[in-house]
């Protein structure tokens, strides 16, 4: 099983008594992923999924890779250390290799700190064109030589309508509506994991939902949504049905 298959069957497990979950090993022809069975002998399936941006979770795994140093890039050029961040899609390889010479231009040009957006001085035009640095600022509280990446985040405005969304996109996926619309049972669980680089997970952790039907195909019957809350062994679930609105809930488990 994946994290998001463990976490999947934790929360089942301890949201429904008696419940348990036995995981499908053999999925050969594309079934689902668990049976769930219920303390008086009822069967439902359950799929696990994920909401994910792949080009920002790939992003992150280049910036804290340690093979390559880590969020760290060592420095010659320049005379002060730097904090940058990140577009969600920069190149961190290019960025390893370049981010020295690169702000070394901009130290000489006299520039402490900049926001490349709307930044029309040539050295930050070509660091945020060519690199993906989208700002920087001369980092004092670190000794010189080194480059500190921050890790990129999603952008955009977020709300309640935002998890909905999130949860809605990944039931109507044909995927999904293939492996439960074949399991031959009433019930029908989309279990949807959501990565804390997704622009869902804040308010998937902060807010509360709105106790409205979600807007689910007929091959589901019920729809849950969760990930890490920002406390350790926290989890926030999100939980809905074709006839129940949604409800929250926060769970502490060892995984």
């Amino acid at each position: 099983m994946d994290h998001a298959e463990k976490v999947a069957q934790r929360l089942f497990e301890s949201v429904i008594p008696g419940g348990r979950m036995s995981y499908r090993a053999s999925q050969s022809k594309g079934e689902y992923d668990f049976d769930l069975h219920y303390a008086d002998g009822r069967v439902s399936a359950v799929e696990v999924t994920s909401s994910v941006d792949q080009a920002l979770r790939e992003t992150h795994a280049a910036i804290i890779d340690k093979d390559k140093g880590g969020s760290s890039i060592p420095s010659r050029l320049c005379k002060n250390s730097w904090y940058i961040h990140l577009l969600p899609d920069t190149r961190i390889n290019p960025l390893r290799k370049n981010a020295d010479r690169y702000l070394a231009a901009i130290e000489n040009a006299g520039i402490e700190k900049f926001w490349g957006p709307t930044d029309d001085r040539p050295s930050v035009e070509s660091i945020y064109r060519d690199l993906g640095v989208m700002s920087g600022s001369v980092a004092p509280w670190m000794k010189p030589g080194n480059i500190l990446m921050s890790l990129p985040g999603s952008g955009g405005a977020v709300g309640v309508s935002t998890v909905f969304e999130a949860a809605e996109r990944e039931a109507f996926q044909a995927d999904n509506r293939r492996k439960l619309g074949a399991a031959g049972v009433s019930e029908r669980h989309l279990a949807v994991y959501v990565y804390i680089t997704t622009l869902a997970w804040v308010p998937l952790s902060d807010f509360e939902p709105m106790s409205v039907i979600p807007n689910l195909p007929p091959e589901i019957t019920d729809i849950w949504i969760f990930s890490e809350s920002s406390k350790n062994s926290e989890y926030v679930l999100w939980r809905a049905s074709s006839t129940v609105p949604w409800t929250k809930r926060k769970l502490v488990l060892e995984i």
